[in-house]
């Protein structure tokens, strides 16, 4: 049997899957829940069948659509002997094959950031799942993940030829691929040589808990996941005009930028809270469509309400921002600028201030920007900001809102990724 086959990556926002085809035979490998009509458009602009449906783990920051690929074209899903799942789905372990078309890919164990972890190899490549990541790897408190296993793993894979292609499921800073010898040369995690030293790294990490966490594995887990329909402003204004006792934007942005500029006939529903409203917000007799600023935040929150049980929930594709695009028609009022900016500002102007005065006309004035070192130290350490508190009193800052912005996702253990699933 052949061992290669072709790779086609597609991407969701900081997620990726892979459409791998052989002889016009196709296994899909992590699906996401909004890409489905990507891979039925894939699929038929290259006269492909669909084989197989793979999950390399029970994913904890977005919806799997394995459950809704594998209904739709009647294919068998696959996933670890150790998943948790009410599917019926193949399941396979170390030493097992899986195979399409004329092509095979080897499965082994890799557990770590998850217990119900595996890779795959062949054709040159390695599938890894959220287990090495392109300078990173898995963080290790999810679903009985453990840095011993973690570390394990990392050391099956740096046996493989260094020439082998690394194909994550997550990045959070751009990249695509990689090399098993790039990431034994670069990637910090794989370089540690210490499994002790590795274990107490990965439980040293504080990391924050991503967004809907517990309902997102629970879904996977019961394939409950839908797909999402996705409209143009000029179709949502349509419904909008013309079946306006029907449809009800929902505007998952912050209050402040809600504030700021929306659709007249919007409600605002912040992602954060999506989560806690569900009972208000299915209580509606309405239709959703539900927007952002541009698409990422809108994504997540009608994928939270189609899991919940939600119909006819529709993205606004670009959000907001392709709305008005458009000339369509919004509300404006005039906001104060966020209590960060505030700060931001401030701190730079007398950093700034300082510097030119003590260049200018004495050195004296170097404690300024001194002072402003200090207090952002300070308040990165603390997490108190004491110039943030000062404005806070101001009468303009105490009536504007000013929520967290919700993070994106918690996969990830490297401590300056931008959220996700890595370490």
């Amino acid at each position: 049997m052949a061992t290669t086959f072709s790779v086609k990556q597609i991407k969701a926002d900081h997620c990726f899957s892979y459409v791998l085809a052989s002889d016009s035979q196709v296994l899909l490998v992590d699906p996401h829940i909004t890409k489905v009509q990507a891979y039925r458009d894939y699929l038929r602009k290259k006269d492909l069948h669909l084989n197989a449906v793979l999950d390399t783990h029970t994913h904890a920051d977005h919806l799997s659509a394995t459950a809704v690929v594998a209904g739709e074209y009647d294919c068998p899903i696959i996933m670890s002997d150790k998943a948790v799942s009410s599917l019926d789905i193949r399941r396979v372990g170390e030493g097992d094959v899986v195979t399409f078309g004329q092509a095979r890919l080897d499965v082994f164990s890799a557990p770590g950031h998850t217990d119900d972890s595996i890779a795959l190899l062949g054709g040159g490549y390695v599938f890894t799942g959220d287990v090495l990541m392109i300078g990173s790897v898995g963080r290790t408190d999810f679903q009985n993940g453990s840095p011993e296993d973690m570390f394990d793993t990392l050391a099956k894979l740096k046996t493989l030829p260094d020439d082998t292609v690394v194909c994550p499921a997550h990045d959070y800073k751009g990249n695509t691929r990689s090399t098993v010898g790039k990431e034994k040369a670069s990637n910090l995690f794989m370089r540690e040589t210490d499994r002790h030293a590795f274990a107490a790294n990965a439980r040293a990490k504080v990391l924050p808990k991503p967004f809907n966490m517990d309902a997102i594995i629970a879904t996977n887990r019961q394939g409950l996941a839908r797909e999402i329909e996705y409209v143009s402003p000029a179709e949502a204004r349509r419904r909008l005009e013309e079946e306006g006792d029907l449809w009800e934007v929902l505007d998952v942005r912050r209050p402040d930028e809600y504030q700021a500029v929306h659709i007249e006939q919007s409600r605002n529903i912040p992602l954060d809270t999506v989560a806690s409203r569900l009972q208000e917000i299915m209580s509606s007799d309405r239709y959703f469509i539900v927007s952002c600023q541009s698409g990422p935040r809108s994504i997540m929150a009608a994928s939270i309400l189609a899991a919940a049980g939600a119909h006819h929930v529709s993205v606004m594709e670009g959000g907001l921002a392709a709305w008005r695009k458009q000339g369509a028609p919004v509300i404006r009022r005039k906001v104060p600028i966020s209590l960060e900016r505030q700060v931001r500002a401030i701190a730079g102007g007398l950093g700034l201030a300082g510097s030119l005065l003590a260049l200018l006309v004495s050195p004296w004035f170097f404690i300024i920007p001194i002072w402003v070192g200090a207090g952002l130290l300070f308040a990165g350490l603390t997490n108190n900001c004491l110039m943030g508190m000062l404005l806070m009193k101001l009468p303009y800052n105490r009536k504007a809102l000013q929520p967290a912005e919700p993070a994106g996702g918690a996969c990830a253990m490297d401590a300056d990724s931008s959220g996700g699933c890595a370490m």
